[in-house]
């Protein structure tokens, strides 16, 4: 155990002097490459670090596990899905607000993303270099057949990274090869295409050496599904608008080539992780992420029993402030909750629908059952207590379950998708007896992505109701599935909230590719909120504009009698400008390297036209 530990505590030395700021520097300092790559413990903990290299949807403690370093917020909040409570000195706000240039600090994202990634991707290229090397160990079970496993992980992880990059920047630079002071490393661009070919080809080597499954104590590590998943991904988004424009169809590092096949492509690929039958929706929507282990799961984040990130983090973030610690800092916009459809005599109604009886005074009743597992509003029942949310009128007192009065751009409804609402908050882990923690995974890749995914290119490719590909499964069957599974088991306690039984109903035959379109992103937009794809999917359809320059809520207003109504307020303006729609490489990193070509928009000099 004293060795394990040890290992441990020197890998985190010389992984945290990892900054890829010169495109992959050699690590240094810590113990030798001979130390790791001559002993297969040694060797296997490498790796295992670099998995802990992965940022995490949910923020945990510590600044590799925050897209927004130093805030506990998601990355939603900087979309038309969510805002925060966290006020106006917070780098997301300057986010929102436009207030962000190549020179930002890497308390934006994608500055510290850009070096991170970078070098997560020359660790992978040290173990790939040295994995044939490894001693074979009876001690700790490395056999050849786990080598080869191994080296599968490495060369899906290596493409998880550039993947990372790319729906962030565009084409990259394309590194094989473990780099020493000595190399010339002004590497340039390589266009949209060849990255996007370079990483579908690591997922395939990826694939060629996985197995399907793991045993149990090697759960969540990289699968053959993973692998075809990241791929299906990847080509999803290298078929949309952002990257295939037929209007400027040459191939560039800020675009690929147009080709209508784009489509077929990304289709067949989710078609291949469908295919696999290793993978199903989990029945139940309620405790879907707090299952540690089940079938909809493709690639995790693992956690531990006991963690800090799990006793503390998650409780804080996801919870409703008003008690403790709590921030409630991912708060829930009317721009997403007017989205949840209402249930009526089995049928699913938009709000604006008249047939729907959408009632503004009392909105949240017959929604979508996913809302109830996602939400946290006026009227909810939680842990034994009715939360009673929203602002004083006038001189009324604060409601009664809402003892404090929350800053900044509050919605009144907080983001608790994650969140297990039985949990007793501890609010010290290194003392067990205040509370228990939670030791759910979360989900990188999950079936559902996985459905939407093939729905959306086979109705690009194809249209609604075309069986395409000739495996008997159409977009309109696709995004069916994810829809008629939205339910709530019978014993459920939350079963009041629901205005019939069962899952939402399914999308009616006879619809346009167009109509079918926008059930789609519909559909991606409420079973996939909070889990990052809303932030890139607006960006890849080129809607952003439209959808992100007002964020609304839907505040609680109580008087004096303790009764309620509910205003709809715009809480913020949003700035979008064109050259936003990707990231702006670091221009320290342009200073570094001047071969790296900064993306449309964003150079020091006029703007480049995109």
């Amino acid at each position: 155990m004293k060795k394990y530990v040890y290992a441990i505590m020197l890998f985190a030395m010389c992984l945290s002097c990892k900054d890829g700021s010169d495109l992959l520097d050699p690590a240094v300092g810590g113990i030798t490459e001979e130390d790791v790559f001559t002993d297969a413990q040694n060797s296997m903990l490498f790796l295992n670090d670099i998995y802990g290299d992965l940022v995490p949807v949910i923020p945990q403690t510590g600044n590799k596990g925050m897209r927004w370093p130093g805030n506990d917020v998601m990355l939603d909040v900087t979309t038309d899905n969510g805002s925060s409570n966290l006020g106006t000195s917070s780098a997301f706000y300057e986010f929102n607000v436009g207030s962000w240039t190549p020179l930002s600090g890497e308390s934006f994202f994608w500055v510290k993303e850009w070096k991170d990634n970078w070098a997560s991707i020359r660790s992978c290229n040290l173990f790939l270099s040295h994995v044939d090397e490894i001693p074979l160990s009876d001690e700790y079970q490395f056999t050849e057949k786990v080598r080869a496993i191994r080296k599968g992980e490495c060369v899906f992880l290596k493409a998880f990274f550039y993947a990372e990059l790319l729906k962030q920047f565009g084409g990259l630079p394309i590194a094989d090869k473990v780099y020493s002071l000595d190399d010339e490393m002004n590497n340039p661009r390589n266009t949209f295409d060849e990255t996007v070919n370079y990483i579908t080809d690591l997922c395939d080597k990826a694939a060629a050496l996985l197995p399907e499954n793991h045993p149990d104590v090697d759960y969540g590590r990289a699968t053959k599904g993973a692998a075809l998943a990241l791929k299906a991904r990847v080509l999803l988004y290298s078929a949309s608008p952002l990257w295939n424009n037929p209007s400027k169809p040459e191939d560039s590092p800020f675009r690929g080539k147009f080709d209508e096949t784009k489509w077929k492509k990304a289709a067949q690929a989710a078609a291949d992780v469908i295919n696999l039958n290793q993978y199903e929706l989990h029945s139940n929507i309620s405790d879907l992420f707090l299952t540690r282990v089940n079938r909809e799961f493709i690639f995790v984040h693992m956690n531990q029993p006991c963690s800090w990130m799990t006793s503390i983090s998650i409780p804080k973030n996801l919870c409703p402030t008003g008690r403790n610690d709590k921030s409630g800092c991912n708060q829930v916009t009317y721009n997403l909750i007017k989205e949840y459809e209402i249930l009526k005599d089995g049928k699913a109604y938009s709000i604006d629908d008249a047939a729907s009886g959408y009632d503004d005074q009392n909105p949240y009743i017959n929604r979508d059952p996913r809302f109830y597992r996602d939400c946290l509003f006026n009227g909810s029942i939680y842990q034994g207590k009715v939360a009673q949310l929203g602002e004083a009128e006038g001189g009324a007192p604060n409601p009664p379950h809402n003892p404090v009065e929350i800053s900044g751009f509050n919605t009144h409804v907080h983001s608790v998708k994650f969140a297990d609402w039985d949990l007793v908050l501890n609010f010290d882990a290194r003392d067990p007896g205040k509370g228990m923690s939670t030791n759910q995974n979360f989900p990188y890749i999950r079936y559902a992505e996985v459905l939407l995914n093939y729905a959306e290119a086979m109705n690009e490719a194809f249209g609604p109701e075309v069986d395409g590909l000739g495996n008997g499964k159409t977009a309109l069957w696709a995004v069916n599935q994810v829809r008629i599974r939205s339910k709530y088991p019978e014993d459920s306690a939350r079963k009041e909230y629901l205005g019939q039984k069962g899952g939402m109903p399914p999308i009616s035959v006879g619809l346009g590719k167009d109509e079918m379109r926008e059930k789609i992103r519909h559909e991606r937009r409420i079973e996939l909120s909070f889990e990052e794809h809303r932030f890139w999917d607006v960006r890849r359809w080129m809607i952003e504009p439209e959808t992100m320059t007002t964020i609304q809520a839907q505040v609680p207003i109580w008087n004096e009698e303790g009764k309620v109504r509910y205003d709809i307020r715009t809480i913020q303006k949003r700035t979008f400008e064109r050259k936003m729609y990707r990231m702006p490489i670091p221009e320290q990193q342009i200073y570094n390297n001047p071969n790296l070509i900064q993306n449309p928009g964003w150079t020091l000099s006029p703007e480049e036209a995109d």
